[in-house]
């Protein structure tokens, strides 16, 4: 065992014996981002009785976006319904926003992983299958 190895095992022993709290700190990886200015991409999503943005009517997943690594992503969400809706996006905001009918949020965060990444609505209601089928695509 290497001296600087005992010195750190006997100022931990000796400093919990005394009843002291040991704290190790730990600071998160750079973001593959850093210093990098993407480009800022705004959509919006309309919430009502069709699903999002008409989703009833399309064939396949729905809305897809598609933005760069990187990019400053804003989705306006607007809720044209009555009753609440969710809107969340995979790895991105897992928790999402929830909207009352007729309300409008915005979601922003900068897109630091590459990949496809769902679109889906939080709150079970009749439409909520229309919602469950968007995608982000991060090239």
């Amino acid at each position: 065992m290497k001296t600087t190895e005992i010195v750190v095992i006997a100022l931990v022993a000796i400093s919990l014996g005394a009843g002291g709290v040991l704290a190790v700190l730990f600071s998160p990886p750079p973001s593959p981002c850093s210093g990098v200015t993407g480009a800022i991409r705004s959509f919006t999503i309309i919430a009502d009785s069709t699903g999002y943005n008409m989703s009833q009517y399309q064939t396949g997943p729905w809305p897809v976006v598609t933005v760069q690594r990187c990019d400053h992503v804003v989705f306006n969400v607007i809720n044209n319904a009555m009753e609440s809706h969710g809107f969340a996006v995979a790895y991105y905001s897992n928790a999402g926003l929830e909207l009352v009918g007729g309300g409008h949020l915005k979601l922003e965060f900068q897109t630091t992983k590459a990949g496809q990444f769902k679109l889906y609505c939080t709150i079970p209601c009749s439409v909520h299958y229309l919602m469950l089928n968007g995608l982000l695509n991060v090239t």
